[in-house]
């Protein structure tokens, strides 16, 4: 099974990305401090054309975020001023990209080669480090060491399960980087959508956007035992179906459903909340009115989250 990148190296950002998240990895491995990839560094691996920032992110355990400032700051890592032109996290959080927003920042510049105009320009690449208990809530413990083949959660970047690129530069070039699985990937995506439900000021593009660009030319490509619909758990795999099988009412149904278990996060306390403006009130007023507009009742939309549809 081969999956060819049409762009050399040089021309495809996600060579850098990847080589230096590989770096970073090896860093966070030394320093015994458990994390994984998230943004642009885990979706690059699930998602073969996307439109991506240049910003590296690891999500690591609260009680070892320290450990991980220390590892890259001893590393060398600059902790300069942001710069506009440069830094994806040097503007305050606001209507956005699906972007993660880090707890700490370092950065790293790259020289990077212009194949069409035959010279050379600098590109900053941050290094964000996020907390789990504000990103990947919902997860088990993150991995210290590399995980098993079979783990049901988290995998490695050189899996020769996932589609081999076929090409020096890309995942199986560099030191291994720790990523979700497939299933767990996707339902982190909709559960950040759904925390994110009651910004003040939408995305301009739902976090679960990349789930589409998988299904539709990634997801029938990978072994069983890697993905397949029955290892999304309820009710992400109800999400999933909707998402990608559209219908007369999907897109509809899809919102209710997930304003009903952002009501039942809410009220139980086990959600976190949105590292952007929000405001929960309005977002209330909002589900009750789009409630109105379709015929489904609270009892009935969480039967849907417990069976399926």
């Amino acid at each position: 099974m081969v999956w060819k990148y049409l762009d050399s190296p040089e021309l495809h950002h996600s060579s850098y990305r990847l080589e230096w998240g590989s770096k970073i990895a090896k860093l966070l491995d030394h320093a015994k401090v458990p994390y994984v990839a998230w943004g642009d560094l885990m979706n690059v691996h699930m998602v073969m054309h996307i439109v991506t920032n240049r910003a590296l992110c690891f999500v690591v355990p609260d009680d070892r975020l320290d450990a991980a400032i220390r590892a890259l700051r001893v590393a060398g890592f600059p902790e300069n001023p942001c710069q506009v032109s440069f830094c994806d996290w040097a503007s305050p959080p606001k209507n956005r990209m699906p972007n993660p927003w880090p707890d700490h920042h370092f950065h790293h510049y790259q020289e990077v080669k212009d194949l069409v105009w035959s010279g050379t320009y600098t590109v900053c690449y941050p290094i964000g480090l996020i907390r789990k208990s504000q990103w990947l809530w919902l997860l088990p413990d993150l991995p210290l060491d590399f995980p098993e083949p079979n783990d049901p959660n988290f995998m490695l970047s050189t899996d020769r399960r996932l589609p081999d690129w076929d090409m020096e530069g890309f995942g199986n070039s560099f030191y291994p980087i720790k990523l979700l699985t497939p299933a767990r990937w996707i339902e982190s995506l909709f559960c950040q959508e759904i925390r994110d439900s009651s910004l003040t000021d939408d995305l301009s593009e739902p976090w679960h956007r990349p789930v589409k660009d998988f299904h539709e030319r990634l997801a029938r490509l990978l072994h069983p035992e890697l993905f397949h619909v029955d290892l999304i758990q309820q009710p992400f795999r109800t999400f999933y179906k909707l998402n990608t099988n559209w219908r007369p009412l999907s897109f509809p149904l899809m919102e209710l459903l997930m304003a009903r278990l952002w009501e039942e996060w809410q009220k139980a306390g086990s959600m976190p909340n949105p590292v952007f403006p929000f405001d929960i009130e309005r977002h209330k007023q909002n589900v009750e009115k789009f409630k109105q507009a379709f015929p489904y009742s609270d009892n009935k939309l969480s039967e849907i989250l417990r069976n399926g549809v």
